[in-house]
């Protein structure tokens, strides 16, 4: 993968490494099919305590599915968290966007996405804020689907 640096948006996303897109992903767990250097697939990185789970129809899910095998792991920090896929890192978020993305498995909305990141972080997740997040995750190749977003219906 080759190395640039992503413009900071919602939520603290900030694409660390990006290139070729993800198209390689295997399945979860950290795993690839085909990569060169690929992790051997009964192997996960150390230290994740989420990886997105694969989307079986993303062309019909009805919000935004992440590629799978994506793996979260939190910073020393304490207040951020970095994607990795096998041990390269590929982006680093806030608890907020890592709230959001183990939500995007396809089957929730984005205005269902803001609501149920909202309960379980105790506080407001603006909706158009979650649009601009997977509309980022989307350009940076980190989403298997595209979602449509219309700002016109999102309550601010």
């Amino acid at each position: 993968m080759e190395r640039r640096t992503f413009v900071k948006g919602a939520f603290g996303f900030i694409v660390v490494a990006a290139g070729s897109g993800l198209g390689f992903l295997g399945g979860c767990g950290g795993t690839a099919s085909g990569a060169a250097g690929t992790m051997p697939p009964d192997k996960t990185l150390k230290g994740a305590y989420f990886t997105t789970p694969v989307c079986e129809y993303p062309e019909t899910a009805p919000g935004p599915a992440m590629e799978a095998g994506i793996c979260l792991v939190r910073n020393e920090d304490g207040k951020s968290v970095s994607g990795y896929f096998e041990e390269t890192c590929l982006f680093n978020v806030d608890e907020t966007g890592a709230a959001l993305i183990e939500l995007a498995d396809g089957s929730l909305t984005l205005e269902e996405i803001a609501s149920a990141a909202s309960k379980s972080l105790g506080s407001q997740v603006n909706p158009a804020d979650v649009a601009a997040f997977f509309v980022s995750l989307g350009q940076a190749g980190f989403l298997k689907n595209t979602v449509l977003v219309n700002l016109v219906e999102i309550p601010a």
